[in-house]
């Protein structure tokens, strides 16, 4: 599997979840769709490759179409074009959550050497629950079940712990954690690098981002990681506008 292998398997799974198709991530344009299983969001967009797809409440798609006719997906992290999305989102009772940035692998890096004594599990992660980190590496809102784990050591003790959460046919997401006395060292990037190699060797395509994710952009960056797509999403409002108007 190579980089551009990748691109591939990555445009399958946004289309998948923003109800497009594949060739969208390659039209560098701005292209609506219809939200799917939508629960209480109105908007979730995807940002790839100079391309964007919104996928939105049917009563919603006349609104973007109109705001999104004749610009091109770079406009849409302007400060203006972000107004402009909160404001047609708060006539229909929602609000802009959150914008995530989510990153792959280069997939051209050699292995990396481990620093610490490497344990690597691919089930029967309940032993590991007695270990302080296994709290924190397990906490991830929305995610798939585990499928690997990768602990730490360091003179004995853990000192980190990577887990990779199933999230389709070829992404796993990794979350990771790393003792206190460990975070300003050079730790958590050399373990994610090495949890980075055992997901590749699997097969499988590591990423990571999102709110919950306890991975910051310049571990990734260190481990071998870049940015690759962006995810929008929006949530129901709850103010006093809205419980005047009762406006939903």
């Amino acid at each position: 599997m190579d980089n551009y292998d990748v691109a591939g398997i990555v445009k399958k799974h946004l289309a998948a979840e923003f109800n497009c198709a594949e060739k969208d991530f390659d039209s560098y344009k701005l292209v609506v769709t219809e939200l799917k299983e939508s629960g209480n969001c109105a908007m979730k967009a995807a940002c790839y490759g100079g391309s964007a797809v919104f996928s939105v409440l049917p009563k919603m798609i006349p609104d973007f179409r109109r705001i999104f006719e004749g610009k091109d997906p770079d406009w849409i992290f302007e400060t203006k074009t972000l107004i402009m999305l909160s404001e047609i989102l708060y006539l229909h009772g929602h609000t802009i959550d959150d914008m995530y940035q989510y990153s792959i692998p280069d997939f051209n890096l050699p292995k990396t050497e481990s620093k610490y004594d490497i344990e690597i599990a691919k089930s029967g992660f309940d032993r590991f629950s007695s270990e302080p980190l296994a709290k924190e590496v397990f906490d991830l809102e929305s995610h798939g079940p585990v499928s690997l784990l990768l602990t730490a050591k360091k003179n004995g003790k853990v000192i980190g712990m990577a887990a990779a959460f199933d999230e389709g046919d070829f992404l796993w997401q990794l979350n990771l954690a790393v003792a206190p006395e460990e975070r300003f060292g050079f730790a958590a990037e050399n373990i994610l690098a090495c949890m980075k190699d055992a997901v590749i060797d699997c097969g499988k395509i590591p990423f990571f981002g999102g709110a919950s994710c306890k991975i910051s952009p310049n571990t990734g960056a260190n481990a071998g990681f870049y940015p690759c797509w962006t995810r929008i999403v929006s949530r129901p409002r709850n103010d006093e506008f809205l419980n005047l108007h009762g406006t939903r």
